[in-house]
């Protein structure tokens, strides 16, 4: 939806269209009405190179991430978002709009890139320098910010910081 940035990643494709060779995976469920107003946005050229897959289960979705050349995270509003943790975990380059919690997990140059929130223009300008990076064009980030996040992100730290948290919590509470 238009939160998002689903608009935003249509228009750059098509911007793009005839620079790139690519195919679009949107991760989603694709209600009919939705789907017809956004195969509206595009030319029928774009709207070939799109497609949708829903109903996925955990495996599918890190097979989706396996084969994957980076992710597109336009949002316009995002506190927490799993799809770039799940991306930048996997080794994906992400190329997503700098809010929310998206910079605490995105190293520009390192494992993706970062734009404005909702800046089309600059959206279309990174995608273009993420398609030229050594690295990124191939589907591959920094191994050595890649070790860095996979750590930050990852069960065994988290469950030490929350440890930490219900200690202070009940510690405060004495």
């Amino acid at each position: 939806g238009h939160r998002k940035g689903t608009d935003m990643i249509l228009a750059a494709l098509e911007w793009l269209r005839a620079e790139v060779d690519y195919t679009m995976t949107f991760i989603t469920n694709p209600n009919a009405g939705y789907v017809a107003a956004l195969q509206q946005q595009v030319s029928a050229a774009t709207w070939q190179r799109i497609e949708f897959k829903y109903h996925l289960l955990p495996q599918e979705v890190a097979g989706e991430l396996e084969t994957a050349t980076m992710l597109l995270m336009p949002t316009r509003a995002d506190t927490s978002p799993n799809a770039v943790k799940e991306a930048v975990v996997a080794g994906l380059p992400v190329v997503a709009a700098e809010v929310g919690g998206i910079p605490d997990y995105v190293v520009p140059g390192k494992n993706g890139l970062l734009f404005p929130v909702g800046d089309l223009e600059a959206f279309v300008q990174v995608l273009r320098m993420a398609c030229a990076h050594p690295l990124f064009s191939r589907g591959l980030v920094e191994a050595e910010t890649l070790a860095q996040e996979r750590e930050y992100l990852s069960p065994s730290l988290m469950a030490r910081k929350f440890l930490a948290a219900y200690e202070a919590a009940v510690a405060a509470g004495r």
